[in-house]
């Protein structure tokens, strides 16, 4: 007897292999649980354009989960459940501290911009495959505090750096507001990409709006995943998967750990869920 009822799948590094494709393979398989009257859908962190393609790739029509959760709507963006903006106030603080500890701030302008990217020069660093990967993102302007003194709002501010000066800029950021998310994204060679959102941001609290949608219980409820953005949900619902190549902090909360996002680990994981061989 099947008991799961919904599964989401985070896209890079779970669903997406390294050249940023979907095999055929977990494709199949996941129209294999749809056909079962399970649902499917996408927790990413990726913003709506970004993930966009794949969603259509997928034909996926039910919410999905954009940039962390501070985004969820329906692929065609027709309907809007939750978009939780950051206020540019605090942004400009974030970007301020950023430059006097030397970390690297992006100003994540738009949920809904194709050139969503904004920052004042080259990255250099550990990052440096994601920034050239989304290199038609970006767009450079000579000071990120002056179109934030412009707005009111903005999606998030992305930090990137050793992980302990992050670690104190949070701590310095905190003793000025509450009112802000902190969402680590993933770490190498310590060095982090971590996420600032506005207040309650992260994929744990948009599964409750999944959860009320489908009047799902959490038991009913599988996640694939793959980085430390994927931790907290993992250890909410009734059937966590992390991927091979998960860091081990992630493995340990998992349920099941499948194969890797270049062996299909997707298709293993649906038929580990879903009781197929």
């Amino acid at each position: 007897m099947i008991l799961v009822k919904l599964i989401c799948i985070d896209l890079d590094g779970t669903l997406l292999n390294d050249e940023k494709k979907i095999s055929h393979k977990d494709k199949e398989a996941i129209e294999t649980a749809r056909r079962h009257g399970i649902y499917v859908t996408i927790f990413t962190g990726r913003n709506y354009y970004a993930a966009f393609p794949y969603l259509q790739e997928l034909g996926i029509e039910i919410p999905v989960v954009f940039q962390n959760g501070a985004l969820i709507a329906t692929p065609s963006a027709s309907e809007i459940f939750r978009m939780i903006t950051l206020d540019s106030k605090i942004a400009a603080q974030t970007v301020e501290l950023c430059k006097e500890y030397g970390l690297y701030p992006v100003v994540y302008e738009s949920f809904f911009s194709k050139q969503d990217m904004i920052v004042e020069k080259n990255y250099q660093g550990a990052f440096e495959n994601y920034f050239r990967f989304n290199q038609h993102r970006i767009k450079k302007i000579e000071r990120l505090e002056s179109l934030l003194h412009a707005v009111q709002e903005i999606a998030e501010v992305a930090v990137v750096g050793k992980d302990e000066l992050i670690k104190a800029l949070l701590l310095d950021l905190q003793n000025h507001t509450s009112e802000f998310t902190p969402v680590k994204n993933q770490n190498i060679d310590g060095e982090t990409f971590m996420e600032i959102f506005g207040k309650n941001v992260g994929k744990e609290i948009a599964l409750d709006f999944l959860l009320e949608f489908f009047d799902l219980e959490l038991s009913q409820v599988a996640y694939i995943g793959d980085n430390y953005n994927d931790l907290k949900i993992m250890q909410r619902v009734g059937f966590p998967v992390a991927m091979a190549n998960a860091p081990e902090d992630v493995k340990d909360v998992a349920r099941f750990v499948t194969s890797s996002n270049n062996d299909s680990g997707v298709s293993l994981a649906i038929e580990k869920i879903t009781g197929a061989v």
